[in-house]
């Protein structure tokens, strides 16, 4: 405490040092350090209260920011850490010209206090709203600090007219941190909103004509499905002839090519005799082959006429007319076998 008292003093002296021209008695900065020396004097003795008025009634002759230095000491005194705090961040945050030490002994203090004093985050819907704690005023919402309150019971307002006041009454301990959200959005007269200029709407220009719609394409006859299914089996036949084809001209080869045990293969009724079994076989396997291969020739290409015929005779059906006043009709006239077209007009 003594050092606290010196430092105290010290302060007092920098502040309020006369200047080197002659002061009257009347002159705030002699009463305010006057009332400084005072102060210190009940700081020493353990009157806080008494030292606190006497700082006061300095900082009101002459608001120095430094004097809330001594502030921060009297309410240390007095077991009021919130307040302490409160001027000793006032102090480091204003007096920038104090000397290091007594920066230092001010940011010491008020780590020391703050496991002392309790905190409350405190969030409101509104803007603009007062907050007060305990009838003291704490600003405005938003507020982004937290509040420090000393321990024990507080009650909590926070009001903007016309809406009733949000109060909340709290008992906090020492380090004990509480979030108290308000909300007086809905307790407000909702404002009206502006009346709208009304749109001058412009005369549309006539829509342009609808595009013709294309008719649906047919669904193909059972007659035309019969074709292509005729066409395809046709030109499955006709690969399996040539495969055939290919197959018995293999072997054909293979048997003029052959050289047997005692000559060449002959396809004469002597070819047991001078070609042996291996040239049966070839020339046998030969001729199923190329008989394979005209049966194949044979059905795939009736097939593929028949298919051929049918879509002839059904083309018309999904194409469009040459001309709308003109077309070919085909029936089977079975009288003739054939076909009979008429062409319209």
């Amino acid at each position: 405490m003594r050092t606290s008292i010196a430092v105290l003093f010290v302060t007092a002296l920098m502040i309020l040092a006369p200047p080197v021209r002659a002061q009257t008695a009347a002159d705030p900065k002699a009463v305010a350090r006057g009332k400084l020396i005072e102060g210190g004097d009940f700081l020493k003795r353990g009157d806080y209260r008494e030292a606190l008025a006497r700082f006061k009634e300095a900082y009101d002759l002459v608001p120095s920011p430094k004097i809330h230095y001594n502030f921060g000491l009297a309410y240390r005194g007095l077991s009021r850490p919130a307040e302490a705090i409160e001027a000793f961040e006032k102090f480091l945050a204003e007096a920038n010209d104090a000397s290091p030490d007594l920066r230092a002994n001010a940011e010491r203090f008020r780590s020391e206090l703050a496991q002392q004093v309790g905190t409350v985050v405190l969030t409101c819907d509104v803007e603009g709203a007062e907050i007060s704690v305990d009838g003291r005023s704490y600003g405005a919402t938003p507020r982004r600090a937290p509040l420090r309150l000393d321990p024990g019971p507080h009650q909590i307002v926070v009001e903007k007219a016309p809406a009733p006041p949000f109060t909340r009454k709290l008992d906090l301990g020492a380090g004990q941190r509480e979030t108290v959200a308000v909300a007086l959005a809905s307790e407000l007269p909702r404002q009206p909103a502006p009346l709208a200029a009304i749109p001058v709407t412009p005369v549309p220009a006539p829509p342009p004509p609808p595009a013709p719609e294309e008719p649906p394409a047919r669904p193909h006859s059972l007659r035309w499905k019969a074709g292509w299914g005729l066409a395809a089996g046709g030109v499955a036949f006709l690969g399996f002839g040539l495969v055939e084809r290919l197959i018995a001209n293999s072997k054909f080869d293979e048997f003029n090519g052959a050289t047997a045990e005692f000559g060449a293969c002959d396809a004469g009724a002597h070819v047991r005799e001078s070609g042996g079994a291996r040239c049966a076989r070839l020339l046998s396997d030969g001729n199923s082959a190329a008989t394979r291969a005209t049966i194949g020739f044979v059905v795939g290409g009736a097939l593929a006429a028949g298919g051929a015929a049918l879509l002839a005779l059904t083309w018309n059906e999904n194409a469009e007319p040459a001309s709308a006043k003109t077309a070919l009709t085909c029936v089977p006239d079975l009288a003739r076998a054939g076909l009979a077209c008429a062409l319209a007009f």
